[in-house]
């Protein structure tokens, strides 16, 4: 237990750490994957989830999901409430806006040489023109980064 523990606290620390310039080094260092199970077309969320599969089998990959959608998910869940009450148009595009930022950043879309980011890219597009719910969106992407 105290394995998973320190597993989940490392995925705490890098979804802190993620848009700095170190978070590579310090993924490569704690998440490094057998060379049977590491591809150069994952994103770092597959990485972890792979890495929680590979060292604690099913429960490594609920906890993997848990630590990786801790913050995201409450914030997500709040930015549709704030964009609920909301009654200025600008303020619920600063909301939409900065909630598809946090996902381009959590879900690693901007890395084109994957294939797999053009198919997230596309559904994101689809949820901004559709005002949909930002929790789901962030549930159906963690979903989608979970198929192995």
């Amino acid at each position: 237990m105290e394995q998973i523990l320190s597993f989940v606290y490392h995925i705490l620390i890098f979804n802190i750490i993620k848009p700095l310039p170190c978070s590579s080094s310090y993924f490569n260092h704690h998440f490094k994957l057998s060379s049977h199970n590491y591809s150069d077309n994952d994103s770092h969320y597959r990485g972890i989830v792979r890495f929680g599969k590979e060292r604690f089998g099913l429960v490594g990959v609920l906890f993997a999901n848990i630590g990786l959608m801790f913050f995201c998910l409450p914030l997500c869940f709040l930015a549709d409430w704030a964009v609920h009450i909301a009654h200025s148009l600008w303020l619920k595009i600063a909301i939409n806006a900065s909630v598809v930022l946090m996902m381009l950043e959590k879900f690693d879309m901007l890395t084109f040489s994957i294939r797999r980011n053009y198919l997230k890219l596309l559904y994101l597009i689809f949820c901004i023109a559709n005002m949909s719910y930002w929790t789901l969106t962030c549930m159906f992407l963690a979903a989608f980064e979970n198929l192995f």
